[in-house]
């Protein structure tokens, strides 16, 4: 099997080299070969051949690739890093970097290793004598990293992932403007010597688009996440963490086929900068929003981890989850989907900013909005729903509010009519809904 792409011996023969793009080559452990490999480790500490097939190590090849603009890398499971240390002074046309899919990948740049195998940040000798380690270590920690050109960096499917780079050098990276990590559950941090990155805004992550921090950027000391692929997606508490609920911008889930509830009631109130949901083709989701009390039922406490106060039978205060930039909700292809949102007299949903909903191929949703949300919805322009074969009512009523009306009647014989406006509906489609009953069965009155 290929063990390198690039042989030591070639380390200086790569000027003209602008697109490199290595797939699926299992045993690979090196796209750049650092040494030619001993036989054993004996022949490794011995420095020489003892007759058993040992090739001398070839010292100094620094690998020089000057114009080297495009580098991707896909499905190579073999590969723990890309580059060392040494290498990157020569990357400085590189614009795009993109690994994905290199299951045993866990930083893109590794220290330097000397002789015996042992990480060090550089090795560096003086005529005659070699410096000590010490100092070694001191001077090559000072050293800053700097991709002038580097413009997007993707980072996908790397579970063992830990860090870009875990030495103590501090990395500039002038021009990057995309950042996409996907898949990474161990980077908890971006470089260990701290990093900048003046033009970029956003970091693109699993859960969807996110508002880089500008006081801290890609200085973040990110905690592990609780699940990805479980019941909800995301973390056990977003404070502190740099791609979460609290910063998140657009949320984009596709193609997921483990989450049942995309955002858990815990993170409900962390939602403040969410401007866009998209969620398509993810056969498992049932509920968009968890409600806290089945996020209780679900830890078997009925306050645990939930965010919000415990609550109980004499409960009276309502939890208001207020979406202020929320503007466009699409849902398509969600075949388990029972629930986008709920409201109960514990928890009320209002969205002051939302525009537009299209709704598609949600086989199990029964309505979209209950009534008490209504009043919330002034800025509504489109309501596009179609093919959800067991959608009866647009709009429901609250179960709580059913049961105070039919109080009411039974008191005084007659309910006044409550008149519900969505001021700025331009478009209406409801299309292929075969159990539609009506756009809403309650007896209150509605003006568009």
């Amino acid at each position: 099997a290929l063990s390198s792409v690039i042989p030591c011996y070639a380390a200086g023969q790569m000027q003209k080299l602008q697109v490199l793009t290595v797939s699926d080559c299992k045993g690979m452990k090196e796209v750049f070969e650092t040494q030619l490999r001993r036989s054993s480790n004996k022949n490794r500490k011995s420095g020489g051949d003892e007759g058993n097939g040992g090739i001398p190590r070839v010292n100094n090849n620094v690998i020089m690739l000057p114009n080297l603009k495009i580098l991707e890398i896909r499905g190579c499971g073999g590969l723990e890093h890309i580059f060392t240390f040494s290498a990157l002074e020569s990357l400085r046309q590189l614009q795009e970097l993109k690994i994905e899919g290199c299951y045993g990948m866990k930083v893109i740049v590794k220290k330097e290793e000397d002789e015996y195998g042992e990480q060090q940040t550089t090795t560096t000798t003086t005529k005659g004598a070699s410096s000590s380690s010490s100092s070694s270590s001191s001077s090559s920690s000072k050293k800053v990293v700097v991709f002038p050109r580097l413009k997007s960096i993707v980072l996908v499917n790397l579970p063992e992932l830990e860090c870009f780079f875990l030495g103590m050098n501090e990395f500039r990276l002038p021009s990057l403007d995309k950042l996409i990590i996907e898949k990474c559950p161990k980077m908890m941090v971006f470089t260990a010597g701290g990093s900048t990155a003046p033009q970029l805004k956003y970091i693109h992550t699993e859960l969807g688009r996110h508002a880089l921090d500008q006081e801290s950027g890609l200085n973040f000391h990110q905690t592990s996440f609780q699940s990805l692929y479980g019941d909800t997606l995301g973390p056990a508490t977003s404070e502190g963490t740099t791609w979460s609920f609290h910063n998140l911008i657009d949320l984009d889930v596709k193609f997921n086929m483990d989450v049942k509830k995309i955002i858990p009631s815990s993170e409900l109130l962390q939602l403040q900068k969410l401007e866009k949901i998209h969620v398509e083709y993810s056969d498992k989701v049932e509920e968009v929003f968890e409600t806290a009390l089945e996020a209780a039922g679900r830890n078997g406490n009925s306050g645990c981890g939930s965010g919000f106060d415990e609550p109980s039978q004499t409960t009276t205060t309502t939890t208001v989850v207020n979406l202020p930039n929320l503007r466009e909700m699409k849902l398509w292809y969600l075949n388990c989907l029972r629930y986008i949102w709920k409201s109960n007299q514990w928890t009320a949903f209002e969205f002051p900013s939302l525009t537009r909903v299209e709704i598609s191929v949600c086989n199990r949703l029964e309505h979209v909005f209950t009534s008490s949300m209504v009043g919330s919805l002034l800025q509504l322009q489109e309501l596009h729903i179609s093919q959800c074969k067991l959608m009866e009512e647009v709009i429901v009523k609250d179960a709580d509010v059913s049961v105070e009306e039919d109080k009411e009647k039974e008191s005084d014989g007659k309910t006044n009519k409550e008149i519900l406006v969505l001021p700025r509906l331009k478009s209406l489609i409801l299309e292929r809904l075969p159990c539609l009953m009506g756009f809403s069965l309650g007896k209150e009155d509605f003006s568009f």
